[in-house]
């Protein structure tokens, strides 16, 4: 029995112990194998790339009003924690009000106004669209732990409102692209273990900003170690019992993937793009520039990132850390956005960021607490640059985008968001809906967010 055969017998067990909707998407994901792996399936590669910010984005103290009336209520809301306007730097648009960003952010500013970004607006988790009043008289409209760092961050990854579920949006795509006789997965995480990658079936390769981790004692790349690798070769390959082989399997299967993987990465030089910065996400993103730079040797057309910066728990001290995590993010986007063009690959890639939630509009003194809704950037050159999408709510405490205490209710649903992403990467729209099975709640016309 052949990997896809084994994958094949799997999902059917698997499903029949399933939920109808379960059911239906191991069935996909059987279909999508039987018919042709992602290789022979698409002529061209495309690599998206998602970095989560973790903490809790305050993303509307990112993107901010700038001019006018607007600022004026930006300011009496935010009291100490607003950006003054000598601080910001405008944003060219007409799709809403006057906006700018502090000009920690002007790389950000840059990208935007020459059409290399757009900022996404009022995005978050949602059951179903819901107005202030019906999500007050309706609490099961209000998504489950609202305000857990935890639970957020998984129904981010995961577009779906179960706070048990296991799989990412990022993975589920995977189960239905990867090729089931190729070991390596097509999905590698810069910024650790996280759930958007992992589907059903599919897992991430992790690896860290210096290039392919090997085993401690056992480095090919150390000649001393031979010994010790052939030895432990023939302990492996002794394996007679279940249990064991499968353990040898997984060992034998890492060993190739570093190999062929160390082999890729050898001959792709660093090009002379200065990212502004030497924060770890900047690294991140280089050594994924380096890994997009070696698909034509991984043989992959379809590939799958995640990085990640942390420190936005943004309770304390806020308006000396914010502005500097707006810096580190917005540089390490626009290095990444030059190293790419520098490569020939900036439209094959599509970036964006999540973060588990936004944040309240109202200060506690020093800092804000978790909110709901915030914006979110995308970047890439088949994204449509230099617009806002969504809805932009003035920054107004009690108003009707306000659901209590400055916590703003989102307009625009991750499945919205997701899909889209999803559809430029080539997904059918059986596939997209399997991806996100919430999907038919929410405005069919999208965002329209690419070319």
């Amino acid at each position: 029995m052949n990997k896809r055969q084994f994958l094949k017998a799997s999902l059917a067990s698997i499903g029949a112990l399933s939920t109808s909707s379960g059911l239906a998407g191991q069935l996909q994901i059987v279909n999508s194998m039987a018919e042709v792996n992602s290789a022979q399936r698409f002529g061209d590669h495309k690599a998206m790339v998602c970095i989560f910010l973790y903490g809790g984005h305050d993303s509307f103290n990112l993107v901010v009003p700038s001019t006018g009336n607007d600022y004026q209520d930006y300011a009496r809301t935010r009291q100490s924690l607003a950006y003054q306007q000598a601080d910001l730097v405008g944003l060219n648009q007409t799709d809403t009000m006057d906006l700018g960003v502090h000009r920690n952010a002007s790389a950000l500013q840059q990208l935007f106004n020459s059409g290399r970004a757009s900022i996404v607006s009022n995005i978050g988790p949602m059951i179903a669209p819901a107005t202030k009043t019906e999500l007050r008289n309706n609490r099961q409209l209000t998504p489950p732990q609202l305000f857990s760092h935890n639970d957020q961050q998984s129904l981010w990854q995961s577009a779906l409102m179960d706070t048990n579920n296991t799989s990412g949006w990022g993975g589920r795509m995977a189960d239905l692209l990867m090729d089931a006789e190729q070991r390596l997965p097509l999905s590698f995480s810069l910024g650790g273990t996280n759930q958007f990658q992992s589907g059903r079936i599919a897992q991430h390769y992790s690896m860290n900003s210096e290039g392919v981790e090997q085993f401690g004692g056992l480095n090919p790349t150390y000649d001393w170690n031979n010994a010790r690798i052939e030895h432990h070769l023939r302990m492996v390959n002794a394996a007679d019992d279940t249990f064991s082989r499968a353990y040898a399997n997984k060992i034998l299967d890492v060993r190739e993937n570093n190999a062929n993987l160390s082999a890729a990465l050898a001959p792709i030089d660093a090009t002379s793009v200065d990212y502004g910065t030497n924060e770890d996400l900047a690294k991140q993103l280089q050594a994924i520039a380096k890994l997009i730079a070696a698909q034509s040797t991984l043989g992959q057309s379809r590939q799958i990132f995640f990085a990640s910066l942390g420190g936005f728990d943004t309770h304390d001290n806020q308006a000396y850390l914010l502005p500097r995590l707006q810096q580190t993010l917005s540089l390490a986007l626009a290095g990444f956005d030059a190293d790419l063009q520098a490569r020939g690959l900036s439209e094959q890639v599509v970036t964006f960021t999540q973060s588990e939630f936004g944040r309240t509009l109202t200060s506690n003194g020093d800092g804000t607490d978790h909110g709901w809704a915030g914006n979110q950037i995308i970047m890439g050159e088949p994204v449509r640059g230099g617009r806002i999408f969504g809805h932009m709510p003035a920054q107004v405490i009690n108003s009707n985008d306000d659901l209590g205490d400055g916590r703003i209710i989102p307009t625009t649903s991750i499945d919205q968001f997701g899909a889209e992403i999803a559809q430029w990467f080539g997904l059918g729209q059986s596939e997209i809906n399997d991806v996100f099975p919430n999907l038919h709640r929410f405005d069919p016309a999208g965002l329209n967010m690419f070319s």
